[in-house]
Parts: structure tokens; sequence; C-alpha cells
């Protein structure tokens, strides 16, 4: 839990950032910043980083619990060099 918790800490911190960025970037080319727009780039760069955040936490969730080394052996047993290409089997 402690990965989740560093992995969404960074992600609202660079959301946070990139909010503040985009809007005086918006600002500063004489877009008129209204509320709507403002919620809307909020919410828009918010919701992607987390949800990247959430992806990438869970990817490396699945790879410490040894999911992903259980279904590689399933695919080679049922399988042999199914993911190998033709020159890498050193036939």
């Amino acid at each position: 839990m402690s990965r989740f918790r560093t992995i969404f800490a960074c992600a609202g911190l660079a959301s946070a950032a990139l909010t503040a960025t985009a809007l005086i970037y918006m600002a500063a080319n004489d877009t008129a910043l209204r509320l709507h727009l403002v919620i809307a780039v909020t919410l828009a760069i918010t919701l992607s980083m987390f949800l990247a955040a959430g992806l990438m936490g869970l990817m490396f969730l699945s790879n410490e619990s040894g999911h992903d080394q259980a279904a590689a052996d399933e695919a080679a047993r049922q399988e042999p060099g199914g993911w190998l290409q033709d020159g890498d089997r050193g036939d």
C-alpha cells in the first residue's frame, strides 16, 4: 500500500502543477477563464493523472504479487516458445 500512496501523492502533485501551468498558459494567451473552463481543465488533468497512477500501481502490484510470473509459466506450459520470435528459438 505504501507504493500506491507514493504513486498517488506524486500524481496529485503533478496534476496540481500541470493544472496551474495550463491555466497560466491559457490566461497568458488571452483565453477567457470562465468557471466552467477552469473546472473542465482541472478535472481533465486530475482524472487523467489519477487514472494513469492507478493503472501503474496495479501493474506494480501484479508484478510484486507473482501473478505475472504465474501467467507466464502457464502460457509457457501450454504453448512452449509461443512468445518467442522465429529467430529467437535457436532453430
